[in-house]
């Protein structure tokens, strides 16, 4: 069976609004499509590009950031050029190193490079996972791939099916790690991999990066925050190359700061910048950045984004994702990117700079957790705990937790991310295996210092599966490129290699950074508490929007599923105040299968959580 290349197009139409193509071997045995966003390279840029010697073709998702210094690479500089656009530079490094042309670039990105000659198919997902890249294997040996899984199931040779093991991931992590997705026999390219189908249908995956420090440590405090800046800066120089308006998101805080200072100073016109403010938000942070603005003369704007309509929002939200995601900020997330798409195509946002720098408490023990470590571990397994479960699970949970941070760094990171630790999993009747948390694999491969282990941990899961995901859906949902001049991998490795009393140093979070800042930025901004870009999920479940979720989770369809029961959505009902993000994620759970899996929409659904609860 052929896939319906033009309907996986036109289901992904709202990732490259600005045209299509599509090629066929002669043999019919490869056939490849690609939608476009034309950011660099207007006229000549389209793809799919095939090779001068008609030997590959290449599709390309994304931006290779350094493809001006690649086109004067001796392996391209006698190659005939057939556009004047980032991703061509891939097929004469194809032709020079085979499948480690991918170490000389720079970007984000997913590839699919098809060799006529040996009918090889090489699929690349870029270092760090900004873009995304999904793939099956048919019954026949049929491989099909695109950038979104309902790119797939568009194909019409992709039935949507949910995997249990999925949702117990889910409920594990607040999202399904790679390379598993919800969705059975859907897999996702694991950042940083490369797989390979030869003719004869063998497949071969291998990780060709994964975070690892640089071999040139900082000698001292000094000397780090000059070779940080200059990554970041050198970062954000490749970054803004574009020929269509840009942008950037400018919160109150360091990492968005950091990028718009060193931007600004780039341009030779003003930076369109732009901050939100959202209906129920516990604080503003537009003051501060307008201090920022008005440090660099920015073309800056403040949008405020009411929250009258989440009900109506979160079924497009759900199609969107196509991946359940239980971060409940992709909904002002999508908004913003909705109102910057009538004013600019590329965003620069501060993403990654927490994992950096050490951003996160959960990177610190809590102290009331080394208090609790002091007293005699007999006593605290052997009474305190036993005792407290009677009491509270929750919070003899908690307590029991504290040891980790020593023992099993990477179980420390998950369990002070979950949703659904076991005493809630318990409270809402699920009985689905718990899987190993994704963190700890990586943690203890990682060799290095605990805090820069635990950094690696969450560059490999947390910041791929929750926050570029959360980036890639919600600004292609609106045709806008996001980009994140953090996570070049240059600047990802070198700081790995900053030793913890460095990066933190007196123990401060992201005491670095701030360093890096202190010439860039107001006082007020580089003292300022992080607070983060919470969505207010408690003031949404105290009001309308919770009666809905609680209707569409404890409807005959949902209980069916058997993952949870009436009496406990009841309980998280009960207290929006304490569950309100467990709520939101299960409710995107349930409507991600219900539009994908059951309803198989093709387009984004019109309808509101009304409608669903009636």
């Amino acid at each position: 069976m052929a896939a319906d290349v033009d309907s996986m197009l036109k289901v992904m139409r709202h990732r490259g609004p600005d045209g299509s193509g599509q090629w066929r071997s002669p043999d019919g045995r490869y056939h490849c499509g690609f939608t476009r966003l034309a950011i660099v390279d207007l006229s000549t840029g389209d793809q799919p590009i095939l090779a001068a010697d008609g030997r590959r073709v290449l599709v390309g998702n994304g931006e290779i950031y350094n493809y001006l210094e690649l086109r004067q690479h001796p392996a391209c500089r006698d190659y005939p050029w057939r556009t004047q656009g980032d991703m061509e530079p891939v097929l004469p490094l194809a032709d020079a190193f085979g499948s480690d042309f991918v170490d000389h670039l720079n970007g984000m990105y997913g590839l699919a490079l098809y060799d006529g000659a040996s009918h090889a198919l090489t699929l690349v997902r870029d270092r760090l996972g900004i873009k995304p890249l999904y793939w099956t294997r048919l019954d026949d040996g049929t491989v099909v791939f695109a950038s979104e899984v309902k790119g797939l199931f568009a194909s019409g040779l992709v039935v949507p099916e949910v995997e249990e093991a999925g949702v117990a991931a889910y409920l594990a992590h607040n999202w399904v790690p790679a390379p598993a997705t919800l969705w059975r026999g859907v897999r996702k390219l694991a950042p940083g991999h490369m797989l390979t189908i030869d003719a004869d249908g063998t497949i071969a995956e291998r990780c060709y990066w994964r975070p690892h420090p640089a071999a040139t440590v900082p000698g001292d405090f000094d000397q780090a925050v000059e070779e940080m800046t200059a990554l970041l800066d050198d970062s954000v120089r490749l970054q803004l190359r574009a020929d269509v308006p840009l942008g950037a998101l400018l919160s109150g805080g360091l990492d968005s700061g950091l990028v718009v200072a060193l931007a600004a100073r780039r341009l030779d016109r003003p930076l369109n910048t732009y901050t939100v403010r959202f209906e129920g938000a516990a604080y503003d942070e537009t003051p501060l950045a307008a201090q920022v603005a008005r440090r660099y003369g920015t073309h800056h704007q403040v949008f405020t984004l009411t929250m009258a309509e989440v009900a109506d929002h979160l079924p497009m939200l759900a199609w969107y994702c196509d991946e359940p995601l239980a971060d409940a900020s992709l909904l002002p997330n999508q908004m913003i990117s909705q109102v910057l798409g009538h004013e600019v195509r590329v965003v620069l946002n501060g993403t990654g700079g927490d994992e950096l720098f050490a951003g996160y408490g959960r990177y610190f023990q809590l102290p009331v957790e080394a208090r609790y470590l002091e007293l005699p571990r007999a006593l605290r397994r052997g009474a305190i705990e036993p005792l407290m479960r009677w009491v509270s699970p929750m919070q003899a949970w908690r307590l029991s937790r504290g040891e980790k941070f020593v023992t099993d760094g990477g179980g420390y990171l998950h369990d002070h991310c979950t949703l659904f630790p076991p005493p809630i999993l318990d409270l809402i009747g699920c009985g689905l295996p718990r899987p190993p948390p994704a963190q700890a694999a990586v943690f203890a491969a990682y060799g290095g210092d605990s805090q820069s282990a635990a950094l690696a941990a969450d560059l490999s899961t947390y910041l791929p599966e929750d926050l570029l995901l959360l980036l890639d859906r919600s600004t292609m949902a609106a045709s806008v490129e996001g980009r994140v001049p953090f996570l070049d991998h240059r600047l990802v490795e070198a700081a790995l290699a900053v030793p913890a009393g460095i990066r933190t140093r007196g123990g401060r979070q992201k005491a670095l950074e701030r360093a890096m800042a202190a010439r860039l930025l107001p006082a007020d901004v580089l003292e300022a508490p992080k607070r983060g870009f919470a969505s207010p999920a408690a003031m949404w479940m105290r009001g309308e929007l919770g009666n809905l979720a609680r209707a569409i989770l404890t409807s005959e369809t949902a209980l069916r599923r058997g993952w949870w029961t009436r009496q406990g959505i009841d309980r998280l009902a009960a207290a929006p105040g304490r569950h309100a993000h467990r709520l939101y994620a299960l409710l995107m759970l349930e409507l991600t299968i219900r539009l994908h899996g059951e309803q198989r929409h093709q387009a984004p659904p019109s309808l509101g959580l009304r409608d669903l609860a009636a």
